[in-house]
């Protein structure tokens, strides 16, 4: 009579337990849902919506092949729709609508939930005109003459070409051209003059 999620007696080979050394890296969108997770159960003084207990209950109560062939915080995320949902706090129509909103609407940029591999930080030497434009960037949002949210949403806009075609900084440089000549600071003309002038 015990559910699927029960192990308990069956045989499950050895749990290797995890090195001190070798902690498990937190994916950006598992930490999202561990933070929502506490938001909603009323930790941290924040409005309770349900328990931890109903949470459990839910992701214990998926269907076996479901609960088989999802990740740790896969389980989580389903498990506080449901949640969400049975205690009204959003309809299943707000969660399918978002959920397509997600899959079919977001931008070239957006990598998110998409395989691409394991990202390997590194560190490099940045060139000149990297550090050139970087502190460009910085000098800008000192002075308040564009935001932080500004060049990002210039970078986001570039067409998928164009974004795929570049390097991290070229985009920046891209995305400042074109909002400082947005903005009326420089004109397309002054722009090319120097351009040709740089060669």
């Amino acid at each position: 009579m015990k559910s699927h999620h029960d192990m308990g007696g069956q045989p499950g080979g050895r749990v290797e337990p995890q090195k001190e050394n070798d902690p498990h890296d937190y994916a950006g969108w598992e930490r999202r849902i561990d933070a929502m997770a506490v938001l909603l159960w009323g930790l941290k003084g924040t409005k309770k919506y349900f328990t931890v207990d109903e949470h459990r209950k839910a992701i214990e109560s998926l269907p076996p092949e479901a609960y088989d062939s999802m990740a740790y915080y896969e389980k989580w995320i389903v498990a506080l729709a449901q949640c969400t949902v049975q205690r009204g706090v959003v309809t299943s129509a707000e969660v399918a609508q978002k959920m397509r909103d997600v899959m079919f609407m977001r931008q070239h940029h957006d990598l998110g939930g998409r395989p691409a591999g394991k990202v390997e930080p590194t560190e490099h030497d940045y060139a000149d005109w990297e550090r050139r434009v970087d502190a460009l960037a910085v000098l800008l949002g000192s002075q308040k003459v564009l935001s932080v949210d500004e060049r990002r949403r210039a970078i986001e806009s570039l067409p998928p070409e164009a974004y795929d075609a570049m390097s991290y900084y070229e985009r920046w440089t891209m995305a400042l051209a074109q909002t400082l000549i947005q903005r009326g600071i420089i004109t397309t003309e002054e722009l090319a003059k120097k351009m040709h002038e740089r060669g």
